[in-house]
């Protein structure tokens, strides 16, 4: 059975964040995500949540905050029997009350809205905000479901039929019922909160784990990009004795362990090996080698062999001998390359590890550690500690900081633990020095002893205060087991408080394992196994990009554009479909859609030779000059004698983002132009001036030409300013801006500026290291590029690192140094 829970779209990014919905007194108490929840007169009550059979229709009442009715569909069979109570019958409407958290399920939870615009303007909001988790898997369940406006015959039809109204127009009458006083008791929703972050950190944790290897090569770029930069950026541009020291052993210590673990240097050193034993004189490989070095031909021998390029790090030096940003970033780029892919051959190598077969969670939601591969016992008693936050009492009865707090209270359970071994046991002294760091600030070796569990453990009681801290200082230290220490974090800090950029890499991965997951967390947490777990597929009718300034101003305004419902999800779906072609780069469909559209066009030769070989059909990748060149090279001589003025401007409309004449060109393959709806849509846009264009070269005559200074024109002028980088609270508009940069990277780099800038005040993560993070504006927008394009262990960079997202980057880095570091 279905049932309806009204609310409104104030709380819709409060549900997305912990996904599920509580009676309206649980939020203040219950210690985690947001303290408020709105109320909608459907659904008021403080102990309860109220349910109804049927889809209900209500008002919002008005106030000064942007709100509508939202309603959330659940199927009753997901929860174990008696979960809902039945409160009464009204006028064929069954009202169910819930005196508890009903949590919510991907596999058929929908959630509706009353128009497209009310929609639209929630998912925008949900992108923006870091807890909402789960906008987007839930997309293709969220809905809308227009209220009809009846005609005269509409309304003789229903007085004559006897069909059953899926809704109802609701009224104070179908809550008149008595409610149980049971006092609101929020403990079963926090432990499970704690739980569920606690699975979710566990399994990010340990398949994003590398190996040993990794781990340190991904600790020693660290420690060299920070070398480089300190010189690259110092005054005289010289390393000191010290610093050369360290590039030259890090150097030298990269090349060894990526040489050991490199499939193409592994198969040169046995070529080389084979070549070399192979000649005349019988000699060892050694000596053969050493006899070649000794002619001084070695180098021609090799030259001779079909021998595979492989990375050196010894170009990190050029950065030194060339000083230059662009030197600087190309070297550490390359370097932050080649660790990627050994990372994601190391992951490729094994498959994603089955969340049934790592943990456990019985009925009484006790925990039951299932992974062998340490030993556990000390573990799972510290974690389940976290799910109590015993550490807490720690602090309230000694009056100290939560981190030695935590310390103090792993301590405490290993030594109950150990009993009469503890004072003997290695532990003991690396838990002492532990304690005393937090105490003495004393230095604390994190690897003084080999046990994950406890190195893991003394690396959250450091950095646990925020999960991409701890993320950056596990890879910093040169960590490869991840999933102990983020464990830790999710049964500390629990699952709502999770930021969308860390969860992101399970929840909207790959489906089919984030399918089998959610439905084994489900029977873990509820209770119950969900039938037909099957995750539903994005539909074209809904899912409009919410990135597109072009479709969310068509969206908002839907009502103006198509006032009958019935006729909406047309121009939805043939606006999303002109969205999603016109934000896609260098598209052989969106340049042919775009070409179709020209008077007469279908009828020539070059229309017609670019339909034969199917070019909207091509799939392949292109940079601009490329595109131009595969079109140019179809249509031929010929073609191109009476069309290439009109091919060169369809390429100039497809290269364009967010253009008004570019999306009307595509959108009037899916709708016709003759349609008022389509007239009305090319009026609402026709103010909106083109947000950029990609970097592309433009025809002149028969040449190409370069374009390095795309809609120039219409930027601000640059004034420079004395002000810090990192202290200027005008950056963020100076970087909205810039409008060559694509709408949502511009307003993305707007916010994280500011995040950015926090790590640089007193009390942030590069403020207390001034030597290892110089605080010059050349230094730190430098060091704000490669912030913005880090891939943290291979969740999502801020910024995709693309050969268009690096173009656009560039031209934002050089006006951030015209602005602050050019004087």
């Amino acid at each position: 059975m279905k049932l309806y829970i009204p609310t409104c779209t104030l709380n819709f990014n409060n549900i997305l964040s912990s996904e599920s919905i509580s009676p309206l007194g649980f939020y203040a108490r219950r210690g985690f995500g947001n303290k408020r929840f709105y109320p909608v007169c459907a659904n008021d009550k403080e102990q309860v949540i109220i349910l109804y059979s049927k889809y209900p229709r209500f008002e919002i009442e008005e106030n000064d905050l942007e709100n509508y009715p939202m309603v959330i569909e659940i199927e009753t069979d997901d929860y174990k029997d008696g979960f809902f109570e039945k409160a009464k019958e009204h006028d064929g409407v069954e009202t169910y009350l819930c005196y508890h958290t009903i949590n919510l399920n991907p596999f058929h939870c929908r959630i509706y809205f009353n128009s497209y615009q009310e929609r639209q303007g929630v998912l925008s909001k949900a992108e923006q905000s870091l807890e909402n988790k789960f906008y987007k898997l839930y997309a293709p369940n969220i809905d809308v479901k227009p209220k009809e406006k009846k005609t005269f015959f509409g309304v003789a039809k229903d007085l004559f039929t006897q069909s059953e109204k899926d809704d109802f127009l609701w009224n104070p009458s179908y809550v008149n019922f008595k409610i149980k006083n049971e006092p609101i008791n929020v403990s079963r929703d926090v432990l499970l909160d704690r739980i569920k972050g606690f699975i979710y950190c566990y399994l990010i944790g340990a398949n994003s784990s590398v190996s040993n290897e990794v781990g340190k090569l991904k600790a020693l770029s660290r420690k060299l990009r920070n070398t480089l930069s300190a010189v690259v950026n110092s005054p005289d541009k010289r390393p000191t004795q010290a610093q050369d020291d360290a590039i030259l052993n890090g150097i030298r210590e990269f090349n060894e362990i990526y040489s050991s673990i490199d499939e193409d240097t592994i198969w040169n050193k046995n070529l080389l090996e084979l070549k070399l034993s192979d000649n005349p004189q019988g000699l060892s490989t050694k000596d053969a080698k050493n006899l070649l070095h000794y002619w001084g031909v070695y180098d021609a021998f090799c030259n001779k062999l079909p021998l595979r390029r492989v990375y050196d790090a010894n170009e990190l030096w050029s950065c030194l001998e060339y000083v230059s940003p662009e030197t600087f970033s190309r070297v550490i780029d390359n370097m932050n390359s080649t660790i990627r892919k050994l990372e994601a051959k190391d992951n490729a190598q094994r498959e994603k590890y089955a969340i049934e077969e790592l943990l456990n969670v019985d009925d009484n939601l006790s925990l039951h550690i299932l992974d062998t591969s340490y030993q556990s016992s000390f573990y799972k008693n510290l974690i389940c500690s976290q799910f109590m936050a015993e550490y807490k009492s720690v602090m309230e009865e000694n009056g100290v900081e939560e981190p030695l707090a935590q310390a103090y209270n792993g301590g405490m359970i290993l030594r109950n633990m150990l009993g009469d071994k503890w004072d003997s046991n290695p532990a003991s002294a690396y838990v002492g020095a532990l304690l005393n760091h937090f105490q003495e600030n004393s230095a604390f070796d994190l690897f003084a002893i080999e046990n994950d569990v406890l190195s893991s453990f003394a690396a959250f009681c450091q950095k646990g205060d925020n999960i991409d801290r701890l993320v950056e200082y596990l890879v910093q230290v040169g960590f490869c087991n991840y999933k102990l220490a983020y464990g830790i974090y999710g049964a500390t800090r629990g699952f709502t408080s999770l930021p969308k950029t860390f969860t992101s890499v399970l929840i909207n991965g790959n489906k089919d394992y984030y399918q089998s997951f959610a439905s084994n967390v489900w029977r873990m947490l509820n209770g119950i196994e969900i039938k037909d777990a099957v995750l539903p597929k994005a539909s074209n009718s809904t899912s409009v990009i919410v990135e597109s300034q072009l479709g969310s101003k068509i969206i908002e305004n839907q009502n103006n554009v198509e006032s009958k419902v019935v006729k909406q999800q047309k121009v939805v779906e043939a606006v999303n479909k002109a969205v999603k072609f016109e934000n896609i780069v260098q598209s052989p469909k969106a340049f042919m859609y775009i070409f179709s559209s020209f008077s007469r066009i279908t009828t020539t030769k070059a229309y017609k030779a670019l339909d034969a070989v199917n070019f909207a059909g091509d799939e392949g990748s292109y940079t601009p000059e490329q595109f131009r060149s595969k079109i140019y090279s179809i249509v031929g001589k010929e073609g191109l004698k009476t069309q290439k003025e009109n091919i060169d401007k369809a390429i100039e409309l497809e290269s364009k983002r967010q253009d008004p004449e570019a999306f009307l060109s595509i959108l009037d393959n899916f709708l016709k132009p003759t349609d008022a709806a389509y007239k009305k849509i090319e009026k609402l846009i026709s103010s909106i001036k083109s947000l950029n264009t990609t970097s592309y070269p433009q025809p002149q005559g028969n040449n190409v030409i370069s374009q390095d200074g795309v809609e120039k024109r219409n930027l601000k002028p640059i004034h420079p300013t004395s002000s810090k980088f990192v202290e200027d609270a005008n950056v963020n508009y100076f970087i909205l801006s810039r409008n060559y940069l694509p709408i949502k990277m511009r307003e993305t780099l707007s916010r994280k500026v500011i995040t950015f800038q926090k790590g640089y005040a007193p009390g942030g993560k590069y403020y207390s290291n001034p030597l290892g993070n110089p605080i010059d504006n050349r230094s730190t927008i430098d060091h704000f590029k490669h912030w913005c394009f880090y891939d943290k262990g291979g969740y999502p960079p801020i910024v995709e690192g693309t050969y268009e997202n690096k173009q656009y980057f560039e031209q934002l880095m050089q006006d951030l140094f015209n602005r602050y570091a050019n004087r």
